[in-house]
């Protein structure tokens, strides 16, 4: 593979934020009915469920597609940070485990969301409402592993300000400020309900969506380096990765 097109293929996984943001929103906003109240009785949960099924369906489908493009997102954000000069390894690869740890865990959240939409008026409210439980809450303790990704991919971009290939300073702040915005939903199993309970300003919203903007804001920001890399590969060592290639057949 020339270099030109190594440098394409890591454009088009850069791009991939943009994939995840859309099918989550979509997922999420648009068929998925928001966070039903911790205080529902196991009777008014299970009708949630029953009168919203459809969309439950919809939006899981949506939000599991959205996961795999995270993933491979997650990667390639890792592998721009671990070629930083001046960075460090160990960081990257922290920031990596953190970062994809997230849609491996949240597939399973969306496998438990599924089973209890599945047939919601023929399985015992109590089911359903401990099913329900489940899934929002162990979806949204993925919350210290998010945030540590977060911040310390920001503090690897502040510290290789100026060298060649770092990323802007601005996404470095970015960052920091969306790992605090995280620690929104730290008391999740100990309110019901509240702005701190799992459908709270804090928990849900301010945390569950700065999260899409970073890694929009990141997607965007490593495609235009990854673009500006590969404009300033020179046309000989391109012709001979070629060369290599077509010898080596």
């Amino acid at each position: 593979m020339s270099v030109r097109s190594d440098y394409r293929w890591q454009q088009f996984f850069a791009l991939w934020a943009f994939m995840f943001d859309a099918f989550t929103f979509a997922g999420l906003e648009i068929f998925w009915p928001q966070p039903p109240s911790f205080d529902l009785t196991a009777q008014q949960t299970a009708d949630f469920y029953v009168a919203h099924q459809t969309g439950f369906r919809i939006g899981i489908t949506l939000c599991t597609i959205g996961m795999a493009f995270l993933l491979a997102w997650t990667v390639q954000f890792g592998l721009m940070l671990w070629r930083l000069e001046g960075g460090s390894h160990a960081v990257s690869a922290v920031t990596i485990a953190s970062l994809a740890a997230s849609p491996v865990l949240l597939s399973f959240d969306l496998a438990i969301f599924g089973i209890a939409a599945f047939r919601p008026a023929e399985t015992s409210p109590d089911v359903t409402r401990a099913l329900s439980d489940l899934a929002w809450i162990s979806s949204q303790l993925i919350w210290p592993m998010l945030a540590l990704g977060m911040a310390v991919s920001g503090l690897l971009i502040l510290r290789t300000q100026g060298k060649p290939g770092s990323f802007p300073a601005w996404l470095g702040y970015f960052g920091l400020v969306c790992a605090v915005a995280e620690l929104g939903q730290a008391g999740i199993i100990f309110e019901k309900s509240g702005p701190f309970a799992g459908d709270g300003a804090f928990s849900w919203y301010l945390a569950t969506f700065t999260w899409g903007p970073w890694a929009l804001a990141a997607g965007w920001v490593m495609y235009r380096m990854l673009q500006r890399q590969a404009e300033a590969v020179p046309a000989t060592i391109e012709g001979a990765t070629m060369a290599g290639t077509v010898g080596a057949a």
